[in-house]
């Protein structure tokens, strides 16, 4: 089983026609924009229409980064993008 996203937010949906019995297979993504794919071969005709793997795994735990004591502008870097100055690190 497989969970796809489908290639443009514009796509309401496909349908797969399946080779040996010829019965149509109808792929609507649900709320979260994924759709869940049983077939092995349906999933690769989707990803070959441009639909990717669904990115479910969650949060990745990283640095809070950088915060300018003068403006209190945030950032991932060490020298603040507003107005220059160096930045001290945000702990978590």
């Amino acid at each position: 089983m497989a969970r796809l996203c489908l290639p443009d937010s514009a796509v309401r949906g496909v349908d797969i026609k399946g080779a040996r019995l010829g019965f149509t297979t109808s792929y609507t993504p649900g709320r979260d924009g994924t759709v869940t794919v049983d077939n092995p071969a349906h999933e690769k005709a989707l990803r070959q229409l441009g639909a990717f793997a669904a990115n479910l795994g969650g949060t990745v735990r990283h640095s809070s980064g950088y915060r300018c004591d003068k403006c209190g502008h945030g950032s991932y870097f060490a020298r603040c993008g507003k107005c220059g100055t160096t930045c001290k690190r945000e702990d978590q």
